[in-house]
Protein backbone atom coordinates (compact mmCIF):
# COMPACT_ATOMS: atom_id res chain seq x y z
CA UNK A 1 0.00 0.00 0.00
CA UNK A 2 2.45 2.64 0.94
CA UNK A 3 4.79 1.70 -2.53
CA UNK A 4 1.74 1.86 -4.04
CA UNK A 5 0.81 5.84 -2.05
CA UNK A 6 4.50 6.75 -3.49
CA UNK A 7 4.04 5.61 -7.10
CA UNK A 8 0.69 7.84 -7.29
CA UNK A 9 2.87 10.59 -5.50
CA UNK A 10 5.22 10.47 -8.08
CA UNK A 11 2.88 10.09 -10.96
CA UNK A 12 0.75 13.08 -9.73
CA UNK A 13 4.24 15.28 -9.83
CA UNK A 14 5.38 14.21 -12.90
CA UNK A 15 1.65 15.26 -14.48
CA UNK A 16 1.70 18.85 -12.65
CA UNK A 17 5.09 19.20 -14.11
CA UNK A 18 4.27 18.14 -17.62
CA UNK A 19 0.85 20.65 -17.34
CA UNK A 20 3.14 23.07 -15.99
CA UNK A 21 5.53 23.13 -18.69
CA UNK A 22 2.76 22.91 -21.22
CA UNK A 23 1.21 26.14 -19.66
CA UNK A 24 4.37 27.87 -20.01
CA UNK A 25 4.70 26.73 -23.78
CA UNK A 26 0.98 28.45 -24.60
CA UNK A 27 1.90 31.81 -22.53
CA UNK A 28 1.64 33.97 -25.36
CA UNK A 29 4.82 36.04 -26.25
CA UNK A 30 5.87 39.52 -27.22
CA UNK A 31 7.94 38.93 -30.03
CA UNK A 32 9.13 41.85 -32.21
CA UNK A 33 6.66 44.51 -30.83
CA UNK A 34 7.63 47.81 -32.19
CA UNK A 35 7.08 49.59 -28.41
CA UNK A 36 10.48 51.54 -29.27
CA UNK A 37 10.71 55.20 -30.70
CA UNK A 38 14.07 55.82 -33.02
CA UNK A 39 15.36 59.32 -34.39
CA UNK A 40 12.81 59.35 -37.76
CA UNK A 41 11.17 55.92 -36.91
CA UNK A 42 8.07 56.17 -35.27
CA UNK A 43 8.37 52.83 -34.32
CA UNK A 44 11.13 50.55 -34.23
CA UNK A 45 11.52 47.18 -33.14
CA UNK A 46 13.55 46.11 -30.43
CA UNK A 47 16.82 48.26 -29.72
CA UNK A 48 18.68 44.71 -28.55
CA UNK A 49 17.68 41.31 -28.24
CA UNK A 50 15.44 40.32 -26.01
CA UNK A 51 14.64 43.83 -24.71
CA UNK A 52 10.50 43.51 -24.81
CA UNK A 53 11.08 40.89 -21.66
CA UNK A 54 12.12 43.49 -19.77
CA UNK A 55 8.71 45.09 -19.75
CA UNK A 56 7.55 42.18 -17.75
CA UNK A 57 4.23 41.90 -19.51
CA UNK A 58 1.18 39.74 -18.13
CA UNK A 59 -0.34 37.25 -20.66
CA UNK A 60 -3.28 39.46 -20.89
CA UNK A 61 -1.29 42.90 -21.85
CA UNK A 62 0.64 40.73 -24.46
CA UNK A 63 -2.99 39.36 -25.81
CA UNK A 64 -4.43 42.94 -25.94
CA UNK A 65 -1.08 44.38 -27.29
CA UNK A 66 -0.86 41.74 -30.52
CA UNK A 67 -4.82 42.70 -30.84
CA UNK A 68 -4.42 46.09 -30.88
CA UNK A 69 -1.64 45.33 -34.04
CA UNK A 70 -3.87 43.59 -36.22
CA UNK A 71 -6.53 45.98 -35.77
CA UNK A 72 -4.36 48.77 -36.60
CA UNK A 73 -0.62 48.72 -38.49
CA UNK A 74 -1.52 44.84 -39.47
CA UNK A 75 -5.41 45.44 -40.70
CA UNK A 76 -6.04 43.78 -43.68
CA UNK A 77 -7.72 46.96 -44.61
CA UNK A 78 -4.56 48.62 -44.66
CA UNK A 79 -2.64 45.96 -46.17
CA UNK A 80 -4.91 45.83 -49.13
CA UNK A 81 -5.13 49.51 -50.14
CA UNK A 82 -1.74 50.65 -49.01
CA UNK A 83 0.82 48.76 -51.22
CA UNK A 84 3.61 50.18 -53.73
CA UNK A 85 2.51 50.51 -57.10
CA UNK A 86 4.49 52.97 -59.20
CA UNK A 87 1.49 53.37 -61.16
CA UNK A 88 -0.50 55.41 -58.52
CA UNK A 89 -0.57 59.69 -58.50
CA UNK A 90 1.26 61.27 -56.11
CA UNK A 91 -2.51 62.05 -54.26
CA UNK A 92 -3.21 58.08 -53.68
CA UNK A 93 0.55 58.21 -52.35
CA UNK A 94 -0.52 60.32 -49.93
CA UNK A 95 -3.77 59.31 -48.94
CA UNK A 96 -1.97 55.89 -47.97
CA UNK A 97 0.89 57.68 -46.39
CA UNK A 98 -1.78 59.39 -44.39
CA UNK A 99 -3.89 56.15 -43.22
CA UNK A 100 -0.65 54.42 -42.64
CA UNK A 101 0.24 57.48 -40.08
CA UNK A 102 -3.48 57.38 -39.18
CA UNK A 103 -2.96 53.46 -37.96
CA UNK A 104 0.37 54.14 -36.05
CA UNK A 105 -1.58 57.18 -34.31
CA UNK A 106 -4.04 54.64 -33.02
CA UNK A 107 -1.68 51.84 -32.11
CA UNK A 108 0.51 54.19 -29.77
CA UNK A 109 -3.09 55.35 -28.16
CA UNK A 110 -3.90 51.65 -27.69
CA UNK A 111 -0.68 50.60 -26.50
CA UNK A 112 -0.35 53.22 -23.97
CA UNK A 113 -3.13 52.56 -22.74
CA UNK A 114 -2.91 48.87 -22.69
CA UNK A 115 0.76 49.50 -20.48
CA UNK A 116 1.16 50.47 -17.06
CA UNK A 117 2.45 53.85 -16.18
CA UNK A 118 5.79 52.52 -14.64
CA UNK A 119 6.11 50.53 -18.40
CA UNK A 120 5.09 53.90 -19.98
CA UNK A 121 8.06 55.62 -18.22
CA UNK A 122 10.86 52.42 -19.25
CA UNK A 123 10.02 53.01 -22.31
CA UNK A 124 10.91 56.65 -22.13
CA UNK A 125 13.53 56.14 -20.13
CA UNK A 126 15.31 53.51 -22.75
CA UNK A 127 14.41 55.23 -26.10
CA UNK A 128 16.55 58.68 -24.35
CA UNK A 129 19.48 56.36 -22.82
CA UNK A 130 19.67 54.43 -26.67
CA UNK A 131 19.03 58.40 -28.54
CA UNK A 132 22.06 59.55 -26.21
CA UNK A 133 24.18 56.60 -26.19
CA UNK A 134 24.16 56.32 -30.05
CA UNK A 135 24.61 60.25 -30.35
CA UNK A 136 27.79 60.08 -27.96
CA UNK A 137 29.13 56.88 -30.58
CA UNK A 138 28.65 58.95 -33.51
CA UNK A 139 30.65 61.71 -32.29
CA UNK A 140 33.46 59.57 -31.22
CA UNK A 141 33.59 57.84 -34.36
CA UNK A 142 33.17 60.97 -36.63
CA UNK A 143 36.80 61.83 -37.54
CA UNK A 144 37.64 58.17 -38.13
CA UNK A 145 34.34 57.75 -40.28
CA UNK A 146 35.49 61.12 -42.31
CA UNK A 147 39.48 60.15 -42.54
CA UNK A 148 37.82 56.78 -44.26
CA UNK A 149 36.00 58.62 -46.70
CA UNK A 150 36.30 56.98 -50.13
CA UNK A 151 37.38 54.04 -48.72
CA UNK A 152 34.42 51.45 -48.93
CA UNK A 153 35.64 49.07 -47.16
CA UNK A 154 37.31 50.76 -44.35
CA UNK A 155 33.90 52.55 -43.85
CA UNK A 156 32.10 49.74 -43.68
CA UNK A 157 34.39 47.80 -41.07
CA UNK A 158 33.99 50.97 -39.13
CA UNK A 159 30.01 50.78 -39.09
CA UNK A 160 30.54 47.52 -37.65
CA UNK A 161 32.97 48.57 -34.98
CA UNK A 162 30.58 51.59 -34.87
CA UNK A 163 27.11 49.08 -34.33
CA UNK A 164 29.03 46.67 -31.51
CA UNK A 165 30.35 49.93 -29.61
CA UNK A 166 26.93 51.97 -29.13
CA UNK A 167 25.26 47.92 -28.72
CA UNK A 168 27.85 47.47 -25.83
CA UNK A 169 27.37 50.76 -24.62
CA UNK A 170 23.78 50.61 -24.87
CA UNK A 171 23.66 47.44 -22.70
CA UNK A 172 26.05 48.74 -20.16
CA UNK A 173 23.42 51.56 -19.55
CA UNK A 174 20.38 49.29 -19.85
CA UNK A 175 21.75 47.35 -16.45
CA UNK A 176 21.49 50.60 -14.85
CA UNK A 177 18.06 50.99 -15.51
CA UNK A 178 16.57 47.96 -14.99
CA UNK A 179 15.68 46.07 -11.67
CA UNK A 180 16.92 42.54 -10.69
CA UNK A 181 13.90 40.68 -12.31
CA UNK A 182 13.93 43.06 -15.45
CA UNK A 183 17.19 42.42 -16.17
CA UNK A 184 17.28 38.52 -15.54
CA UNK A 185 13.66 38.62 -18.06
CA UNK A 186 15.67 40.67 -20.37
CA UNK A 187 18.82 38.43 -20.31
CA UNK A 188 17.42 35.06 -21.04
CA UNK A 189 14.76 36.11 -23.55
CA UNK A 190 17.73 37.67 -25.37
CA UNK A 191 19.62 34.15 -24.91
CA UNK A 192 16.21 32.46 -26.35
CA UNK A 193 16.26 34.70 -29.03
CA UNK A 194 20.15 34.38 -30.09
CA UNK A 195 19.99 31.00 -29.77
CA UNK A 196 16.88 30.26 -32.03
CA UNK A 197 18.58 33.28 -34.47
CA UNK A 198 21.66 30.45 -34.57
CA UNK A 199 19.37 27.35 -35.61
CA UNK A 200 19.29 26.95 -38.97
CA UNK A 201 16.17 28.08 -40.94
CA UNK A 202 13.98 25.28 -42.23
Amino acid sequence: MLRLHRLSSIVFAWLLLASLALAEEKKPAIGQFPFWTLPKREFADQLTPGLNAALLLSPEQITQLHGARRETIDSEELKSKVRKDPSLSDAERETMRQMTHEAHVKLRARVSNILTDDQRSLIEQINAAYVEVSKTAVEEFRDRMVSAKGNQQLQESLRRELSEHTDARFKYRLESLLTPNQNAAWQSAAAQEREAASRPKK
